[in-house]
C-alpha cells in the first residue's frame, strides 16, 4: 500500500505540511495540564500530535474527515483542510 502524499496548506497564518489521519491508530495521552497528545508509531521511534479536533475515535477512520499538521515544530492533530476552509499552497 502506498502511503499517502503530503500537501501544503495555509493553518492560521504558516504554512502546514498535512497528511490524511484515516486508518492511523495511536496512543490517547494527557499531561499533567498540558494538552491531549495522540502518539504514533513512526519507524523505530514516535511522533506526538497535539489534539486540535474536538471529536474523534482513537483509531481514526476515514469518516472522521481528520489530518495531521506539521507546522514549524509543532505536530498537530486537527479536521482535515477541506472542514476548516484552509487554503492550498500552490506548488512552484
Amino acid at each position: 500500500m502506498t502511503p499517502p502524499s503530503t500537501e501544503r496548506f495555509l493553518y492560521g497564518d504558516k504554512p502546514a505540511d498535512v497528511l490524511p489521519a484515516a486508518g492511523v491508530t495511536g496512543l490517547l495521552l494527557r499531561g499533567a495540564g498540558g494538552p491531549a497528545i495522540l502518539r504514533v508509531r513512526t519507524g523505530s521511534g514516535f511522533t506526538d500530535y497535539e489534539i486540535h479536533h474536538d471529536d474523534l475515535r482513537v483509531t481514526i477512520d476515514a469518516d472522521e474527515l481528520a489530518a495531521f499538521y506539521k507546522v514549524g515544530d509543532d505536530n498537530i492533530l486537527d479536521h482535515d483542510p477541506q472542514v476548516l476552509g484552509l487554503r492550498k499552497i500552490s506548488e512552484e
